[in-house]
């Protein structure tokens, strides 16, 4: 089974995200670097996240008009650590375009709709055509989503929040998948991944509980 869950390190703390990183580092496809960890950790941290041979996820949402959307992604990509950095896709199709022009190697992940909000398949649909269409490599969506989006295109590659384990708490998402189920729809798809943070490492040992909800899909 290929590696496809992307740990979210969701810390203010960087002392805790190497440590749960280190624990990880063995059953991940990679970490997702959020706004409050980046904050805090800066471009050093990301080259001490990037040792770990991950491919780091970069999950700052931009959001903002164009030119500053294409200064923005142009000064991430010149950090050279970063293989994946996540736009906003309701910026519209002038600040996508803009934000692919200066991506160099990034792949530019658009985001639809979050996971802790309502949404109908159709409108996550709709922005995740536009990004298709704005040349992004990837979107950003629940797994309850995924089919629709595979439905339009195989190539597009597919990051879905909102995954937990059995018996893990929801929090605060809305449109959540279990990761068995997960994937069961998305069997043989080397483009699609799950983004799990909290169920991994709220409680116990992070290394344990990947590797647990891992095999709850076997």
């Amino acid at each position: 089974m290929k590696k496809n869950i992307f740990v979210a390190l969701d810390f203010s703390n960087f002392d805790k995200a190497f440590d749960v990183a280190d624990r990880v580092k063995n059953d991940a496809a990679g970490l997702k670097v959020t706004n409050e960890l980046f904050a805090i950790c800066g471009k050093e941290g990301l080259k001490k996240l990037a040792g770990f041979g991950l491919e780091i996820f970069l999950d700052l949402k931009v959001h903002d008009v164009p030119n500053t959307v294409k200064k923005t992604v142009a000064s991430i990509a010149s950090l050279k650590t970063v293989k994946y950095l996540t736009v906003h896709t309701s910026g519209g199709a002038d600040m996508l375009k803009a934000a692919k022009e200066t991506a160099d190697n990034l792949d530019l992940l658009g985001v639809t709709v979050l996971t802790s909000q309502s949404a109908s398949k159709e409108q996550v649909k709709v922005l995740a055509e536009l990004g298709l269409k704005s040349g992004l490599n990837g979107i950003i969506a629940s797994a309850q989503e995924y089919l629709s989006v595979r439905s339009f295109s195989k190539d597009l590659k597919v990051f879905c929040p909102g995954i937990r384990g059995l018996d893990d708490k929801i929090h605060d998402q809305k449109r959540v998948m279990g990761y068995s189920e997960f994937c069961n729809i998305s069997k043989n798809d080397d483009k699609a991944f799950a983004v799990i943070g909290r169920p991994i490492y709220e409680s116990g040992d992070a290394g344990q509980n990947i590797k647990k909800i891992i095999q709850s899909a076997q």
